[in-house]
């Protein structure tokens, strides 16, 4: 167990599961026509912006050139982002929470007991994902990778920045050993 999970355990918190996303590919399933479709539609904006711009100024502003051309790039850049991201991510499910590391090492956490709902997406990636909290369920499977690097987190209600309303643990091998443990969770917490 890494040093840095250890700290941030609870007195007497005892590790139940701990897992990872299965190495998965940026274009697997659902996921590559999305992408695709993202990259195509902003080369195509991109340059016909570009295109019009150019076409109707005699000196065109090098910074404006720069704005679309550098927008367009982190547009594009943007899966592979969420791609690296997501294969950092840590998963752990104790006796009292389910804790996600992101791969900069921030920790969030849902109390065993807060978690109202879940649900098993299986075609958004190559292994099961869960989504914890009835919070996402409305978001489906749009921006599971996002999401799964993002937990939804209420600011405004809580002192706890750490504390999620809803997160998704993104492609596990072993999910049925996690939901068991999420059906089991009245009796554990």
């Amino acid at each position: 167990m890494e040093e840095k999970l250890k700290k941030y355990l609870r007195p007497g918190e005892q590790v139940r599961w701990q897992g990872q996303p299965a190495p998965f590919s940026l274009l697997e399933g659902k996921m590559k026509t999305r992408i695709l479709t993202k990259w195509i539609v902003t080369v195509v904006l991109g340059a016909a912006l570009l295109a019009v711009y150019l076409s109707g100024n005699q000196a065109p502003s090098m910074g404006f050139i720069g704005l679309v051309l550098l927008v367009v790039v982190v547009i594009l850049a943007s899966p592979l982002v969420e791609y690296r991201n997501v294969q950092g991510m840590r998963y752990w499910v104790t006796d009292q929470r389910v804790i996600l590391m992101t791969r900069n090492q921030t920790f969030y956490y849902m109390e065993l007991d807060k978690i109202d709902r879940y649900q098993v997406l299986e075609s958004t990636a190559a292994e099961k994902c869960l989504i914890l909290g009835s919070y996402l369920f409305e978001e489906g499977d749009k921006q599971t990778r996002w999401r799964a690097c993002h937990p939804k987190t209420d600011i405004q209600g809580h002192d706890h920045p750490d504390q999620a309303i809803g997160m998704i643990l993104y492609g596990i091998r072993d999910a049925a050993a996690v939901e068991k443990l999420l059906r089991q969770r009245r009796t554990v917490s």
